[in-house]
């Protein structure tokens, strides 16, 4: 980092910046102003070849829409189509400004759009805005993940995965898991668990639950065995 750096305090790490864009000049102008930012910055002259890097190595991609076989809105849209870089911002940074441009950006995913010429002092204070957004994003969605060695809970989606495979589990089955994952090394009693997962409702017989633990366990696959019944104690997922 530059002795002048002025490093962004909203973020935690050294954030990498990717520019693509035929303009040189303007591209070496923009990596010391950001380099100076504190930001590390990787330049290249093509929508293709961004494209082959390995785009989830960034903090955000800053794209002219560029008029090759592969240009700025399908670079947009292929990150975002990507599992791997859904969560990548990308701002279109480009001559073209009708409100038809602005739009086909932003329906291809673009999370900003900023006209040419710019300047260089809004650009990066949007670019700071842009990551501040994803971090804090980030930072709520992990706070509804719980993981255990490679099986994985997404609270807020929904999900649960081991491995990367997704699980196919009822909203009960979702429930008992989130519960169990929740406090690891804790018993619940049949009651217990009508009460969290069922909202105490009469018509669950004490079957019912041994059933429904029965079936989940059956779908977690080597984690079955971490799913455990002790006598006197109930049911509780041991680490």
């Amino acid at each position: 980092m530059p002795a002048n750096a002025k490093p962004d305090l909203n973020t935690s790490r050294e954030e990498r910046v990717l520019i693509a864009d035929t303009e040189s000049l303007m591209c070496e102008l923009l990596q010391i102003r950001f380099e100076n930012e504190g930001f590390k910055v990787v330049i290249v002259s093509s929508a293709s070849e961004a494209l082959n890097l390995d785009l989830s190595r960034f903090s955000i991609v800053l794209v002219d829409l560029m008029g090759e076989s592969v240009n700025g809105l399908q670079l947009t849209a292929a990150v975002k189509r990507n599992p791997d870089t859904v969560g990548l911002p990308v701002i279109i940074m480009s001559a073209k400004a009708s409100e038809d441009d602005i739009v086909d950006g932003l329906e291809a995913g673009a999370d900003d759009y900023v006209a040419k010429p710019f300047s260089t002092r809004e650009l990066i204070a949007r670019v700071k805005s842009v990551i501040r957004r994803r971090n804090m994003m980030n930072a709520r969605r992990l706070a509804n993940v719980i993981r255990f060695q490679e099986l994985t809970l997404d609270i807020g989606a929904g999900t649960a995965f081991i491995d990367g495979m997704e699980l196919s589990l009822t909203q009960n089955e979702f429930r008992l898991l989130a519960m169990f994952l929740r406090r690891p090394n804790h018993f619940f009693d049949r009651a217990q668990i009508r009460e969290i997962v069922w909202n105490n409702d009469s018509a669950i017989s004490d079957r019912a639950v041994d059933t429904s633990i029965s079936r989940l366990r059956k779908k977690l696959f080597d984690y079955s065995r971490n799913l455990v019944n002790r006598k006197g104690f109930g049911y509780g997922f041991v680490e």
